[in-house]
């Protein structure tokens, strides 16, 4: 458990939280730009000394303004990954890597070198110098000079925020096990939701220095007006059971609340649960179910609301039992189909239109 209760001032507002993170999931903070995520994060590594309250890991009391309590950050036995790699350019990947090691704290037991290089797969570039990195081989060293330095609470402030794409897909998977396959507990800054839908399990929504909601990543990236950034695509997760796999067709069929659906062969064991990741604009609605067609998905669902998201278009949200699945359409198709809240019609989308993770 993470116990905050801090304030931190701002030019513009003053940092304000008290709320607790159990750390056996993976936490996003999200929010606009400016609202204090970075602040928060930096506040519990110990880089802001203005800090005032209290803040206790575990049993383990690492700020108390009251008591004069403050520990700095090389004793809160932090791991902090940053949106630049800030690697020694005088060193090789391995060098990088033994000055992490050198600078463990002796009292808390390290991970193993071969299966921090092995889960990363860095070996091929242990002799290679830095300049000769891309910046997602960069970020996946500091990642690997983190871990390798015994973190007890590792922290990551955008840690993809500067990689492109195939870079960002490279990695995701990497951050992903840090938590499941170290035992690492994890707090990740991000304003993508992708990306915290990729990795997050809870999720803290700050506005202007103060919590507004704090939730499973499922129930708040399905509202789309809870992490509302006009500039972000809208997604929706849902969760599924592995049934099997179609080696005919190279598919991995699921289970989604007594729903059949099928994705690109995933290589899970059935019977795992899995999470995916909708995006609204590869969802369509269709009024009646039939099977003539090339999408392989078919979801019976229900309206929940219909929303203005500009002019010209209308976000649908739609609910499969416990689960919500939004839809971006126009207009134009609301008023044609004559959609209307509480009816029952049907979400198609293809199943090369989902991530399974």
């Amino acid at each position: 458990m993470l116990k905050l209760d801090l304030q931190l001032p701002r030019e513009q507002f003053d940092l304000t939280v008290k709320t607790a993170l159990e750390l056996d999931a993976v936490w996003g903070i999200m929010g606009a730009s400016g609202c204090g995520k970075t602040s928060l994060l930096r506040t519990i590594a110990g880089l802001e000394k203005h800090a005032k309250g209290r803040i206790q890991f575990k049993d383990e009391v690492w700020m108390d303004s009251e008591q004069g309590v403050f520990l700095p950050p090389e004793q809160r036995g932090i791991g902090y990954i940053f949106q630049e790699a800030r690697l020694f350019p005088h060193l090789s990947v391995l060098g990088n890597l033994r000055f992490s090691i050198k600078r463990a704290c002796s009292e808390r037991q390290g991970l193993q070198f071969d299966e921090v290089v092995e889960q990363l797969g860095i070996g091929h570039l242990l002799n290679r110098g830095i300049e000769k990195l891309s910046g997602g081989e960069k970020q996946r060293i500091a990642i690997a000079r983190t871990l390798l330095n015994a973190p007890q609470l590792l922290l990551m402030d955008e840690p993809l925020a500067s990689l492109d794409w195939d870079s960002k897909a490279a990695i995701l998977p990497c951050l992903r096990s840090i938590h499941r396959d170290f035992g690492i507990p994890v707090i990740m800054v991000s304003h993508s939701r992708e990306e915290v839908a990729r990795l997050a399990d809870q999720v803290l929504l700050l506005h202007r220095g103060a919590v507004t909601a704090k939730d499973q990543s499922q129930v708040l990236l399905n509202n789309a007006m809870a992490v509302d950034d006009q500039h972000e695509p809208l997604l929706s997760m849902l969760e599924a059971e592995v049934v099997g796999h179609d080696k005919n067709y190279g598919l991995t069929v699921l289970n989604a609340q007594g729903n059949e659906l099928q994705v690109h062969e995933a290589g899970l064991e059935p019977g795992a649960t899995v999470r995916m990741i909708v995006p609204a604009h590869e969802v369509s609605i269709v009024l009646d179910d039939f099977s003539d067609t090339s999408v392989l998905n078919r979801l019976p669902v229900i309206i929940e609301s219909i929303q203005a998201r500009d002019d010209w278009h209308q976000l649908v949200t739609l609910c499969t039992g416990e689960q919500k699945l939004m839809v971006m359409v126009t207009r134009k198709s609301v008023d044609r189909l004559q959609l209307k809240v509480g009816m029952k019609v049907f979400a198609h989308f293809k199943a090369c239109g989902l991530e399974v993770i």
